[in-house]
C-alpha cells in the first residue's frame, strides 16, 4: 500500500517537477513572445515610418512632375496597344479644344484628319511589329471647332516582362510650319508649272552659271537633243556656245550675252535674229535676293516671228496709205487740242488753195471755218476730247475767199496712254453733190405736189364714180320691187354683177392706196382663232356645193385659247387666199391649216397654210403672183379682177409683222404659207350679248323722220325711193344751206349728210349745226360720202359726225343705219332676236336664241352661196337632169330654213317629190323659176336681216 502511495506520491513529484518544468518552459517561451512582439511592434513603427516618407515623396514627385507636364506646350499623352488613351496633358485642351475627359477610353483615331488615319494606323502597327523604341511621323488631327491642326510627334514604347504596356508620344502644333511649307510647296509648283507652259523659252541660271530650270519650249526653240530635266545641271556658257551657229551673227550673240551677264542690268524685248528666218525676242533679268546678294539670272526667248511681220507689214501698210491719202481725192489735217493744224496732207492743201507750210502752226478754225459753222465746230470739238469720233458738213473758206461744202470725219487721236492729243478731219468735197440734192429737193417738191394732186384726183375720181354707181346699185336693188319679167330679171342681174364687180374694183384700189399711204390701221383685239378658220370653211363648203372639190381643216392642237390681234385683217387674208384657191381648183381639194410654229412667252406665231390641186403657176411666173396690177393665167385661165388681191394680201401680212411664201406645180396645185404673231389672251371671247340690242324692224321706222342732204338727183331719187318703201316721213335738202335751214325748223330724228355739195359742204353744214341753238343739235348726223379715204373719214368724225355711209351702199345698208340710230324699237318678251314677220320668227327664234352671231354667218352664206345654187334649178330642168335636179333640192331644203323660209322650204319638198316621181315634168321647169322669182322677192329682206344682225 505505501509501496503504492510512495509510487503513486513519486509520480505525483514527477509530474510537478514535470509541470514546474513545463511552467518555466512556457514562462521562457512567453517572454520570448513577448520579446519578439515588443520587436514586431518597433519594426512595424519604423515600416509605417518608411511609407509615410515614402509616399510624401511620391506626392512631391508626382507634383514636380505634372507641373512639368503642365509647364509643357506639347501634348503628351499615353494611348495602349489596342490605341486607346489612357492619359493626356492638359495642353490639349488649349491646343485642340478637347478636354482630358473627352479624350480617355476614346481611339486616337478619332480626331486624326479623314485622309490619314489608315496611314496612321500603319505607321503604328510597324513600329509596334518591330519594336522601334522611338519615332517621329507627322499628321493633320481636326480640333474641336473643326480647324485642322498639323501635329509633329515622338513616339516611344514602354515593355515590361517582354510585353508593350503602352506607348507614349509628346506631340508638338507644327501648323504654321507645314502651311509655310505647303505654300511654298505650291508656289513653287506653279512657278514650275508657268515657267513650263510659258509660249517662251526659258532657261534660269544659279550664280555659278549652271542651269536650274528650263522648259521644252527653250530646248525646242534652239533644237536641244535632251529635255529639260536632263539640261539641269550643265553650264550655260557651254550651251550658248553650242546654239550661236543658229543666229545671223553668231558672234555678237555671245558677245551680247557675255556683256548682259557682266552688267548684270535687265533687259527686255531686244530681237535677235535666227539663220531660219525666224525673229527672237530676248528678255535677261538677274535675280538678287536683296540688293547685293546675286543669285543668277534668267533667259527668256520669244518667237516673234508673226509680231515682226504684222508690224512690218503694218509699216509698209502705213506707208502705203501715207501715199494713197496724199493721192486721193479726200483733204487730211491734223490738229492738237487747241485746234492748231499740226499736218496738213497734199490733197487737202489742193483742195483749199494753201500750201503746207501756210497752214501748219495756224489755228484751224480762224483760218478755213465761216462764223456761222464756228459753233459746230466747236461742238465737235468737244465730242473728240470726249474720244467720240463724228461726221458733219460745213463749208469751208479757201485761199482765194470762196467756199467749198465739205463732209468732215472727224476722228481724236490718242497718244500711247490713251490721252486725246488732237484730231484728225477726213474732208470731202461735195460741192457737187450738194448741188444735187438741191435738184433732188425741187425734184421731191415737185413729186409731193403731183402726188397730193393724185390723191386729190383720186378722191374726185372715186367721188364722181362712186356717186353714180351708188344710184346704179341703189336702182337695181328698187328694181326688183317692181316686178320684173324674168328677162327683166336677167338683165338686172347683169346689172347688179357688173355694178358690184366695179364697186371690188375700186374697193381694192383704195385698199392698196391706203396701205401705200401707211393708213391701214391694226386694230387688235381678243378673237376665236380657230372659230374664224372653221368660220372661212364653212362659208366655202357652201359655195363649193355641187362641185368635185372637199375643204378640209387641219388645226394644232395648241390653238385652243383666244388670241389678240386684228381678226377682220386675217378673215380678209383668209378670204384672198380660200377664194384664189377656189378660182383657179375645178377638182380635188383645197386644205386650211393652222398650226403653232413657235412660243414666247406669251406670243405665239401661227403658221397658216392654203394649199389647193388647181391649176398652179407656172415657175416662171411665181414671182409675180404678190405684184400690184398682175395676173396669172396658164393655161387661157382667165379670172376677172384687178391683180391686187394678192399684193393687198402681202401688204397686210408684212402689217402685221408676218411674212408671206408661196410653192406651186403647174398642174398640180399651189401652196400659199404665211406667219403671223399673235399674243395670247387670258380672256375667253364670250358670244355677243343680244338681249340688250334691240332690233327695228323695217315696218316701224316710220316713227322715224329723217333729213335727206344730197345735191345729185339720182341719189335724191334712189335715197327717196327707199324711205317711201320703208315708210319712213323724210325731208329732201339740196345742200349744205338748205338743211342748216331745215334743221332749224323742226327734229329729225337722223340727217343723212352729203359731203360733197355746192354753196355749203356736209362739213360746213354739219359744224354750222352742232354750233348753232336748234332743234337738230344732238341729233345724229350720218355722213353720204363717195370717199373712201381714211382721211375723210376722220374729218368726217371730227366735224361732229356720228357715223358714215360710204357710196355706193345696199339698201340693207342704209337700213341698218337708220335701225342702229333710229328710236328705240322692240325685242320680243323673252329677249330673243326679233325678225321680219315675213320670216318665220318662231323658227329662228328656235335656232338662233340671242346668237346674233351665228345667225348673221348662216344668213351670209345662204346669200352668198346658197342662192346662186338655186338659181340653177331652171337650167336642170332645161337640160332634163332629173336625177341632179332632185338631189340639188334635197341638198337645198334644209339651208331655207336656216333662214326662216319655210314656205320656200315646203315647195322645194315638193319640187324634190316631182323631180323624182316618174309622172310627166312638164310643168317643172314653171315651178322652178316661179320658185326662184318668190325667193328673189324674199332677197332684200334677208339682206337687211343680215346688216342688222351684223351690227350686233
Amino acid at each position: 500500500m505505501e509501496e503504492d502511495i510512495d509510487l503513486l506520491r513519486r509520480k505525483l513529484v514527477r509530474e510537478k517537477t514535470a509541470r514546474l518544468q513545463a511552467e518555466a518552459i512556457l514562462e521562457k517561451k512567453a517572454l520570448a513572445l513577448y520579446n519578439a512582439n515588443e520587436q514586431l511592434l518597433h519594426l512595424n513603427e519604423n515600416l509605417e515610418q518608411q511609407i509615410r516618407d515614402k509616399l510624401a515623396e511620391l506626392r512631391e514627385s508626382e507634383q514636380r512632375y505634372r507641373q512639368l507636364i503642365e509647364s509643357v506646350q506639347d501634348i503628351i499623352y499615353k494611348i495602349s496597344p489596342e490605341g486607346f488613351f489612357t492619359f493626356v496633358s492638359p495642353v490639349v485642351e488649349k491646343l485642340l479644344g478637347y478636354t482630358e475627359e473627352e479624350f480617355l477610353s476614346s481611339h486616337f483615331t478619332s480626331v486624326v484628319q479623314l485622309g490619314y488615319r489608315k496611314r496612321l494606323i500603319n505607321f503604328y502597327r510597324t513600329m509596334m511589329s518591330e519594336r522601334q523604341d522611338s519615332t517621329y511621323n507627322e499628321f493633320p488631327v481636326v480640333a474641336k471647332d473643326g480647324r485642322t491642326v498639323w501635329i509633329g510627334q515622338t513616339v516611344r514604347l514602354i515593355e515590361a516582362n517582354g510585353q508593350i504596356q503602352e506607348l507614349v508620344a509628346v506631340a508638338r502644333d507644327i501648323s504654321d510650319r507645314k502651311l509655310a511649307e505647303i505654300e511654298l510647296e505650291t508656289t513653287q509648283t506653279r512657278l514650275s508649272t508657268l515657267i513650263t507652259n510659258l509660249q517662251s523659252g526659258v532657261m534660269v541660271e544659279d550664280e555659278y552659271g549652271r542651269v536650274i530650270l528650263a522648259n521644252q519650249l527653250f530646248c525646242d526653240i534652239f533644237q536641244l537633243p535632251l529635255s529639260p530635266d536632263q539640261l539641269i545641271g550643265h553650264d550655260g556658257m557651254e550651251t550658248r556656245q553650242q546654239v550661236k551657229p543658229l543666229f545671223v551673227h553668231p558672234e555678237c550673240f555671245t558677245d551680247r550675252m557675255n556683256e548682259l551677264l557682266l552688267s548684270r542690268e535687265a533687259c527686255v524685248g531686244e530681237e535677235i535674229s535666227m539663220v531660219s528666218g525666224r525673229i527672237l525676242e530676248l528678255d535677261y533679268i538677274p535675280i538678287f535676293l536683296d540688293a547685293n546678294q546675286y543669285m543668277g539670272h534668267l533667259w527668256r526667248y520669244t518667237d516673234v516671228t508673226e509680231k515682226y511681220m504684222a508690224r512690218e507689214l503694218i509699216r509698209r501698210s502705213e506707208e502705203k496709205y501715207r501715199g494713197i491719202m496724199n493721192n486721193m481725192e479726200l483733204g487730211l489735217f491734223e490738229v492738237d487740242n487747241d485746234q492748231i493744224i499740226v499736218r496738213a496732207y497734199e490733197r487737202c492743201c489742193q483742195m483749199l488753195g494753201y500750201s503746207e507750210d501756210e497752214m501748219v502752226g495756224k489755228n484751224a478754225t480762224d483760218l478755213l471755218v465761216p462764223a456761222e459753222f464756228v459753233e459746230i465746230v466747236e461742238r465737235q470739238q468737244q465730242e473728240r476730247q470726249q474720244g467720240i469720233a463724228g461726221s458733219y458738213e460745213l463749208q469751208l473758206v479757201k485761199k482765194d475767199g470762196s467756199r467749198i461744202w465739205v463732209l468732215v470725219s472727224g476722228v481724236p487721236i490718242l497718244d500711247e496712254h490713251g490721252t486725246v492729243v488732237g484730231s484728225m478731219g477726213i474732208h470731202y468735197d461735195m460741192n457737187e453733190r450738194k448741188q444735187l440734192e438741191h435738184e433732188l429737193a425741187r425734184a421731191k417738191q415737185y413729186a409731193e405736189e403731183a402726188q397730193q394732186a393724185e390723191k386729190q384726183f383720186f378722191a374726185n375720181m372715186s367721188h364722181e364714180i362712186r356717186t353714180p354707181l351708188n344710184a346704179i346699185i341703189g336702182m337695181s336693188h328698187l328694181l326688183y320691187d317692181t316686178q320684173p319679167t324674168a328677162q327683166q330679171r336677167e338683165y338686172i342681174n347683169i346689172l347688179k354683177t357688173s355694178a358690184d364687180f366695179l364697186h371690188s374694183l375700186i374697193s381694192d384700189l383704195l385698199d392698196m392706196t391706203k396701205i401705200e399711204a401707211g393708213r391701214i390701221e391694226i386694230h387688235a383685239r381678243p378673237f376665236d382663232l380657230a372659230g374664224l378658220l372653221r368660220s372661212t370653211q364653212k362659208v366655202f363648203e357652201m359655195k363649193l356645193q355641187g362641185r368635185p372639190i372637199s375643204i378640209d381643216i387641219l388645226l394644232d392642237t395648241r390653238i385652243t385659247n383666244t388670241f389678240i390681234g386684228d381678226d377682220v385683217m386675217l378673215n380678209q387674208i383668209m378670204m384672198n387666199l380660200v377664194g384664189n384657191a377656189e378660182k383657179f381648183t375645178e377638182e380635188g381639194q383645197i386644205q386650211i391649216i393652222g398650226k403653232v410654229k413657235k412660243e414666247e412667252d406669251d406670243k405665239s406665231w401661227i403658221e397658216f397654210i392654203v394649199s389647193d390641186t388647181g391649176v398652179g403657176i407656172p415657175a416662171d411666173k411665181v414671182d409675180l403672183v404678190f405684184q400690184k396690177f398682175k395676173q396669172v393665167n396658164p393655161q387661157g385661165y382667165k379670172h376677172k379682177g384687178t391683180g391686187l388681191g394678192l399684193a393687198i394680201t402681202k401688204e397686210l401680212v408684212e402689217l402685221q409683222g408676218g411674212n408671206i411664201s408661196v410653192k406651186s406645180q403647174e398642174g398640180v396645185g399651189s401652196t400659199f404659207t404665211f406667219v403671223i404673231p399673235y399674243t395670247k389672251s387670258k380672256v375667253q371671247v364670250e358670244p355677243k350679248n343680244n338681249v340688250d340690242k334691240q332690233l327695228v324692224m323695217a315696218e316701224e321706222l316710220k316713227t322715224c323722220s329723217v333729213l335727206v342732204v344730197e345735191d345729185n338727183l339720182m341719189n335724191q331719187t334712189y335715197i327717196g325711193s327707199l324711205l317711201n318703201k320703208w315708210n319712213v316721213p323724210y325731208i329732201m335738202a339740196s345742200d349744205g344751206k338748205q338743211a342748216v335751214e331745215q334743221a332749224k325748223k323742226q327734229p329729225f330724228d337722223i340727217v343723212l349728210m352729203d359731203i360733197q355739195m355746192p354753196i355749203m359742204n356736209g362739213y360746213e353744214a354739219t359744224v354750222a349745226i352742232r354750233s348753232t341753238q336748234n332743234p337738230n343739235q344732238h341729233a345724229p348726223i350720218i355722213a353720204l360720202t363717195a370717199s373712201a379715204m381714211l382721211d375723210h373719214k376722220s374729218i368726217a368724225m371730227e366735224a361732229g359726225m356720228s357715223d358714215f355711209l360710204t357710196k355706193p351702199f345696199e339698201p340693207a345698208q342704209l337700213l341698218s343705219i337708220l335701225q342702229r340710230f333710229a328710236p328705240a324699237a322692240a325685242i320680243d318678251s323673252e329677249g330673243c332676236l326679233l325678225f321680219n314677220k315675213a320670216l318665220d320668227r318662231k323658227r329662228l327664234s328656235d335656232l338662233y336664241g340671242t346668237d346674233a352671231a351665228y345667225a348673221s354667218e348662216m344668213f351670209s352664206l345662204f346669200l352668198s352661196d346658197v342662192v346662186p345654187d338655186i338659181r340653177t334649178l331652171p337650167h336642170l330642168c332645161t337640160t332634163q337632169d332629173w336625177a341632179v335636179l332632185a338631189n340639188a333640192a334635197h341638198r337645198l331644203k334644209p339651208t331655207l330654213a336656216m333662214v326662216g323660209l319655210s314656205t320656200l322650204e315646203e315647195k322645194m319638198r315638193q319640187l324634190e317629190k316631182r323631180a323624182r316621181q316618174d309622172a310627166d315634168k312638164s310643168g317643172l321647169e314653171v315651178d322652178c323659176r316661179t320658185f326662184v322669182d318668190e325667193l328673189d322677192k324674199m332677197l332684200p329682206i334677208l339682206e337687211t336681216e343680215l346688216q342688222m344682225l351684223s351690227q350686233l
